[in-house]
């Protein structure tokens, strides 16, 4: 588990790292609480020592048929202070627990510095991003009967959406290739849970951060009519990507360095509140409450995770590729690169509704930020080390039926299919209904 002895031992680097980050994370409180708990822990630890002492020399003066009663009162007087010690190194334990979870991944050397999103550094552009429509995704789709937007705001509210037709095909037709694809590579395909306690949700992403995004399972253990149990199983969060229940997969397990790599690709929703995006992006199905999305993710040995890193990226790229999605690769800056990646890089595809890029992949290299927090090593002759966790996007299924729709839209109202997903749709054009 991620410790203040870990903390110790790195802070140079961690240091380095916060001040590239221009971080306001309270480093030297955390070291204080550290230095405070090991001297209240050293005093409790000989307290409790002594006592044990004067406690056999109690039993033993007993035996002998002597006074003991300066002794045992000498024991009593120890009482309110020990009681005191370990009351404040429960409360210190509270506030260490919570600032080493949310303390931020050190940076890899590469990243660039920045203030925000402004500053992303683009490192590479692919296909011909000259195309302009006079509509955007939700005015074709709506037009053609594809999609239905009010209904669903009926039943659901804002931000969710009816596929119907050819796009729900479409969707299912994304589905299976990046599946395909992915498995071709070696990648084990996983269905996760859609739900995970918050204990690994702790050890996956920075909650402090991240919460207000994540839905809540209600908790129906406030009506006191069940058990401690049962109250644990529904503190639960629906899951915001299926990178998060493959990195708790293997949480407190020790793993042989034969296993590495672990590859995973994995299909699910995702459900996300998107609290504080009011007004972005309010219209169509770019962002919303719930999509699919398919996710690459691995676990390997720290000197490989950075040929791993390229490998996730080069997929993404890949399957972007073969969709003829115009793209650009940009390089996540330190002020806009959040707190669990050491190293993030963004796909974003143009958009010709928008005139613009959009971002449709985040591949991150977390380096050993969840092992830690998660409990996964490997044995290697003996030797027991972190793993490094890497995850990249491989496909974000709605993000991609809007860059599709758009970059494939024909003057006659169709939508050309791609020709490598015209074998899953089993027709080339998308038609109205």
């Amino acid at each position: 588990m991620i410790t203040t002895k870990y903390v110790r031992d790195h802070i140079q680097e961690i240091r380095a790292s916060l001040a590239k980050r221009k971080s306001d994370y309270p480093i030297d409180e955390l070291l204080e609480l550290d230095e405070k708990w090991r001297k209240n822990r050293t005093e409790l630890q000989e307290m409790q020592a002594k006592r044990n002492r004067i406690s056999m020399e109690v039993s033993q003066l007993k035996k002998e048929g002597k006074d003991a009663d300066s002794r045992i009162k000498e024991v009593a007087s120890m009482k309110e202070r020990m009681q005191s010690l370990d009351a404040e190194i429960g409360a210190i334990d509270g506030k260490i627990e919570k600032l080493l979870l949310n303390m931020p991944n050190t940076l890899h050397e590469s990243v660039p510095y920045g203030l925000d999103d402004n500053d992303n550094l683009e490192i590479k552009v692919w296909g011909d991003a000259s195309k302009k429509i006079a509509k955007g995704h939700e005015e074709i789709l709506e037009s053609m009967g594809l999609i239905d937007i009010e209904r669903a705001a009926k039943i659901s509210g804002a931000r969710f959406y009816y596929l119907k037709g050819d796009i729900a095909l479409l969707e299912q037709a994304l589905i299976s290739f990046a599946l395909d694809e992915l498995s071709k590579k070696g990648y084990t395909a996983i269905a996760p849970p859609l739900m995970m306690r918050r204990e690994y949700y702790k050890g996956v992403t920075a909650l402090g951060d991240f919460e207000e995004q994540l839905y809540r399972v209600t908790d129906t253990a406030e009506a006191g009519n069940i058990s401690d149990y049962e109250r644990m199983e529904e503190d639960l969060y629906m899951i915001s990507t299926a990178e998060h229940p493959m990195a708790a997969m293997h949480a407190g397990e020790v793993l042989s360095v034969n296993e590495l790599p672990i590859k995973y690709v994995g299909i699910s929703p995702a459900f996300r509140r998107e609290a504080g995006s009011h007004g972005k992006d309010s219209k169509g199905i770019f962002r919303v409450h719930q999509f699919y999305k398919v996710e690459q993710f691995i676990f390997c040995k720290p000197e490989d995770s950075w040929n791993y890193y390229n490998e996730l990226l080069a997929n993404s790229e890949e399957l972007t590729q073969k969709l003829g999605i115009p793209y650009h690769v940009v390089d996540i800056c330190t002020g806009d690169i959040g707190t669990v990646a050491a190293k993030k890089n963004d796909i974003e595809a143009y958009m010709p509704g928008q005139g613009k890029y959009r971002e449709i992949v985040s591949c991150s290299n977390c380096t050993d930020w969840q092992s830690l927090r998660l409990d996964i090593k490997y044995d290697e002759k003996g030797e027991r080390k972190y793993v490094h966790t890497l995850n990249s996007t491989a496909i974000a299924i709605s993000r991609m039926i809007v860059a599709i729709v758009e970059n494939y839209y024909n003057e006659d109202g169709t939508i050309t299919v791609p020709k490598v997903l015209v074998p899953y749709m089993h027709k080339d054009k998308i038609t109205g209904i």
